[in-house]
């Protein structure tokens, strides 16, 4: 009897212990967070979970900035390359059912596909971007689309998923949305239905995710945020971007709870067998990614414990996620943001730090903003000063951060300050076409045409192929 006293002692003391643990790190999470939203780099739903058990969740700030309308835990957000693990998951199914091959080649699902790559690249290689494919991202024709996208899933895949590869297919690794859209296509093709329906029939209904779905431009979606993007002077409205671009690579909107439901699910067997859940986290021989996640091996000696960490993210205009799983104590953070590209990285290590009593920091303001802020009070000279003084301390902005920079205070009509820095890029990479383009945009901005034309000219010399350059030339030669 006593032995039994004493085992419900020590069970109750441990669950006592562990449910302060939780509600400490619950509040260390929102100061976190709070810290973020304070100096505006973070706006939207977060939620921790350990198991089955939530602990923490809150949201932060406005699903839509015009009416005040404040962001709730059911918001919905577009999730962008977080859908690259769903379609990852209707392969494996498809896989389980023993329609599908991952050894198979592309041409043997679809007979029109170019033969003499196609022949080359299996649906493994499609799935752990090892094809070999460019990223339609990429290219420059599809920038030259109209708004709203004219073709269908076969016809895209056709001209924008089908150029000549990057490299030997399993030779090397790169991040490919075409890669993941020939799946989605394959799935439709062997299916005889809509990747959307797929979903729903396959993953979002079985799981009762009923806030998530394939998002279609014109139905209404009550509690859904507005994508809004970032600028020195606040937010404002996203570009609008056509959904069905990136389609089985980036097409999905859901919620925080929903994300869990999905998480559980498939790390309970619900979606596949044991086997083929583990067959998507064998990572390539070229990067720590397997089947639509990232894999990475944490050692012992950061949490105390060897950690294997399973994450992806996805960007896409006005919407920025994160979802990042630790396998052996089965937590989970997931992360919602409706203003564009944030530190979702940074905030997912603060968050893992305090899960493990581990210190962390709060956000500070980025560098680009505290170089802004100097420049705006004391003067483009100070600017120019201070960024010099981070050069010689080691802090250095390079070719990518002069160039950022620079489209950033162009957005805030400082387009003298952004010469100033466009052309510090040019003197860096003085071999570089874009730091001659942006530097005539610039110059086109200030409406000094005879410059502007001058370095269109050299970025072009510099690569022939830069047809942002060619055009601006011809407009300009009309000007001058």
């Amino acid at each position: 009897m006593k032995i039994k006293i004493i085992s419900l002692l020590v069970f109750f003391i441990s669950l006592m212990a562990g449910q302060l643990h939780a509600n400490e790190a619950s509040k260390k999470i929102d100061k976190l967070m709070q810290s973020y939203v304070d100096i505006k780099e973070f706006n939207g739903t977060v939620l921790v979970s350990k198991g089955n058990d939530i602990v923490f969740e809150k949201a932060y700030g406005y699903a839509n900035f015009e009416w005040d309308i404040k962001s709730t835990v059911d918001t919905k957000y577009k999730i962008a390359s977080v859908t690259k693990p769903f379609t990852a998951v209707l392969v494996m199914q498809l896989v389980q059912e023993g329609k599908i091959d991952l050894n198979a080649p592309i041409t043997r699902y679809l007979k029109d596909y170019r033969k003499d790559t196609g022949d080359e690249i299996t649906i493994h290689q499609l799935l752990n971007h090892t094809s070999g494919i460019p990223d339609f991202l990429r290219l420059r024709k599809l920038r030259e689309l109209p708004s709203k996208n004219p073709y269908s899933v076969g016809e895209f895949v056709e001209q924008f998923c089908s150029e000549d590869l990057d490299f030997q297919p399993g030779t090397s690794w790169r991040y490919s949305n075409s890669g993941y859209t020939i799946l989605g296509h394959i799935m439709e093709v062997i299916t005889d239905k809509p990747f959307s329906t797929l979903l729903e029939e396959k993953i979002f209904k079985p799981l009762g995710m009923n806030d998530s779905g394939y998002y279609y431009h014109g139905p209404l979606k009550k509690r859904e945020a507005s994508g809004y993007s970032k600028n020195f002077n606040g937010f404002e409205n996203a570009q609008y971007y056509d959904m069905s671009l990136p389609y089985a690579s980036g097409s999905i909107y859901s919620t925080v709870e929903d994300l869990m439901r999905w998480e559980r699910a498939l790390h309970g067997g619900k979606l596949l067998k044991k086997s083929l859940v583990e067959k998507m986290y064998q990572v390539s021989p070229h990067k720590n990614y397997g089947y639509g996640w990232f894999v990475e091996e944490i050692a012992a000696d950061k949490y105390g414990k060897t950690l294997t960490n399973i994450s992806h993210a996805g960007m896409i205009k006005g919407f920025h996620s994160y979802v990042v799983r630790y396998i052996e104590d089965e937590y989970l953070i997931v992360i919602l943001n409706n203003t564009g590209g944030v530190a979702l990285r940074s905030m997912t290590a603060g968050i893992t730090n305090i899960l493990y009593g581990k210190p962390y920091k709060k956000a500070k303001p980025r560098l680009y903003t505290k170089l802004f802020n100097l420049i705006k009070d004391k003067g483009l000279t100070a600017g120019i000063s201070k960024y010099h003084a981070l050069n010689a301390e080691g802090v250095k902005l390079g070719e990518a951060g002069l160039n950022y920079f620079g489209y950033e205070l162009l957005k805030v009509n400082m387009t003298t300050e952004a010469i100033a820095f466009f052309k510090l890029a040019v003197d860096l990479a003085p071999e570089s076409s874009n730091t001659y383009d942006s530097l005539g945009e610039a110059y086109f901005a200030n409406k000094n045409y005879e410059l502007a034309l001058r370095h269109y000219q050299q970025a072009f010399k510099l690569d022939s192929s830069n047809t942002n350059a060619q055009k601006a030339i011809k407009k300009l030669k009309k000007k001058v």
